[in-house]
C-alpha cells in the first residue's frame, strides 16, 4: 500500500530543493548596475529621458546626464564613400567603428589628437569632429546592496535593452556596469 504522507513529505523536500537550487542558480547570475551610453552630439538630457523611456527598464533608474565618466571621446559620422580617405591618417587612433543606417561612425581614442592633416581632411569632406554626450543610468534608488528587481537587473535583461537601444539613431554604444554575481 502507497503511503500517501511520505510521498507528500517527499514531494515537499523535492520542492523545496528545487525552489533552493534555482535561488541560487539566480544568485550565480551576473548582475548589471547600471548601462553607459554615449549618445550622439547635442543630444539633450529630455531627449535622453525621452528615449530611456520607450524600452521596457524592469527597474526605477537615475540619469547622469552628460557624465564625466567618458571625457574627451570624439567621432566622427562618415558617408560610405568618404570612409577610406578617412582611414588614409595614421594619426587616426580608432576605438570603433560601427554602422548605423548610411553613415559609418568612428569613435576616435580618448587619446587622439587631431593634427593639421586630419583637420584638413575632415574640412575637404565637409567632416565635424564631434564630442559625444556621456549618460550613466544608474539602477535603482536604494542603497548598493544588489537585488536583482530593485537595483539591478540581470545581465541577459540589460543584453536586450543594450541592442534595442542601439537601433536608435542616436545611441552610439551602449556598454552594461557589471557586478560580480
Amino acid at each position: 500500500m502507497i503511503d500517501l504522507n511520505k510521498i507528500s513529505k517527499v514531494v515537499v523536500v523535492f520542492i523545496v530543493l528545487l525552489t533552493f537550487l534555482v535561488l541560487m542558480m539566480q544568485s550565480q547570475e551576473v548582475k548589471v548596475a547600471g548601462l553607459l551610453i554615449q549618445f550622439e552630439n547635442e543630444t539633450t538630457e529630455p531627449e535622453v529621458t525621452a528615449i530611456l523611456e520607450n524600452y521596457d527598464i524592469p527597474v526605477n533608474y537615475t540619469i547622469d546626464y552628460n557624465s564625466n565618466i567618458g571625457r574627451g571621446v570624439y567621432y566622427v559620422k562618415v558617408d560610405e564613400d568618404k570612409i577610406n580617405e578617412l582611414r588614409k591618417n595614421e594619426n587616426l587612433i580608432s576605438e570603433i567603428e560601427l554602422k548605423k543606417g548610411n553613415y559609418n561612425i568612428i569613435i576616435l581614442s580618448e587619446e587622439f589628437v587631431p593634427d593639421e592633416n586630419f583637420l584638413t581632411i575632415l574640412e575637404k569632406n565637409n567632416l565635424q569632429l564631434k564630442k559625444v554626450v556621456v549618460c550613466y543610468i544608474h539602477f535603482g534608488d536604494g542603497p548598493a546592496d544588489w537585488v536583482v528587481g530593485k537595483n539591478c537587473i540581470l545581465e541577459r535583461d540589460a543584453i536586450r535593452i543594450k541592442n534595442e537601444l542601439e537601433t536608435n539613431e542616436k545611441v552610439l554604444i551602449v556598454g552594461l556596469d557589471d557586478i560580480e554575481g
